[in-house]
């Protein structure tokens, strides 16, 4: 579940030059990783409920329930998030060329 799991190989991320800063990309992974984590539970959270004997009607109330609870809890993350990725952007000179 770990994001820096994520890289194909530890030899290939050290051959190219940081793009960010280390603190930001630390920071950066953080972040990634929580989110994989809440994304993963509440994954798991909504599997229960479906298979759950209750209701449909009480299962809808309970998943919405569920749903917001996450995207309130989600939305300082990915806020940041978004954050770190506006300011690499900043500090980046345009490559597009």
């Amino acid at each position: 579940m770990n994001y820096h799991r994520k890289l194909q190989a530890e030899g290939e991320a050290n051959t190219y030059a940081p793009i960010i800063a280390p603190e930001a990309q630390e920071r950066l992974h953080t972040l990634l990783d929580a989110l994989e984590c809440m994304d993963t539970r509440i994954a798991r959270e909504l599997e229960w409920l479906d298979k759950s004997g209750a209701e449909e009607d009480l299962k809808e109330v309970v998943r919405q329930d569920i749903l917001s609870r996450h995207q309130a809890r989600r939305l300082p993350l990915q806020n940041a998030v978004e954050e770190l990725r506006a300011q690499h952007r900043a500090t980046c000179p345009d490559t597009s060329n």
